[in-house]
């Protein structure tokens, strides 16, 4: 089916509700707020998406380690899929696609078109990744931690690098922990003290490409 989405406006002038509809998978005719009539006031944009490439040679892969929602599972792996992170280790409680359908209705299509693994236990995943020169970021709230905007000791983009996440509320493994590089925080400025794995998991990604991508410029 086309796609036709406008966005309508509610002719009742106490109401005013605007929002997009389908037009071509619902009429659209009464404003589903206070029952009016509606006008259709404009077509959506046309978007465009410019292609970007992580750094030259970089291979990023993705650590999940004890991630119980598959909802959170399935957003990592959209992310992922767009950010344009190599592989994703399912460790532990981890669902994967082919054992939770719900991970799909998250991940959009992406589950099928990233590479990813299960395994039951993280530390043994870390130990295999550095044994192959993969240099590990583990992302969580310690002492020692490191701002992850901050620069690292080294801003050149390693060759491999794994980032992991952790479960809620436990956190990264510490057996993963002592076994890491670096151990990033994300800092916040609200009394909430925390974001969904899912998010942070976005914004280290993008955090990380973009440093060590303005540093190859």
């Amino acid at each position: 089916m086309t796609t036709q989405i406008h966005f309508l406006e509610c002719l009742n002038p106490s109401c005013g509700f605007r929002f997009p509809l389908d037009l071509g998978a619902f009429e659209g005719n009464f404003c589903p707020r206070c029952g009016a009539g509606l006008q259709k006031i404009s077509p959506q944009i046309e978007q465009w998406q410019p292609k970007w490439n992580a750094p030259s040679g970089l291979q990023l892969v993705g650590v999940l380690d004890n991630i119980r929602s598959a909802h959170n599972v399935g957003s990592i792996f959209r992310t992922s899929e767009a950010s344009g992170i190599n592989h994703l280790y399912l460790c532990g409680l981890t669902p994967s696609p082919v054992v939770n359908s719900a991970l799909a209705k998250s991940a959009l299509g992406a589950e099928d078109r990233m590479a990813w693994s299960a395994h039951p236990n993280a530390v043994h995943v870390i130990e295999l990744l550095k044994k192959e020169g993969y240099q590990t970021l583990a992302l969580e709230c310690t002492p020692l931690a490191k701002n992850l905007f901050a620069p690292l000791e080294a801003t050149i983009p390693p060759a491999k690098a794994a980032l992991v996440v952790g479960s809620e509320p436990a956190g990264v493994d510490p057996g993963v922990l002592a076994l890491a590089d670096h151990t990033l925080y994300i800092p916040m400025a609200g009394q909430k003290t925390s974001i969904n794995v899912s998010v942070a998991f976005g914004v280290a990604v993008y955090g990380l490409l973009s440093s060590w991508s303005a540093f190859s410029q």
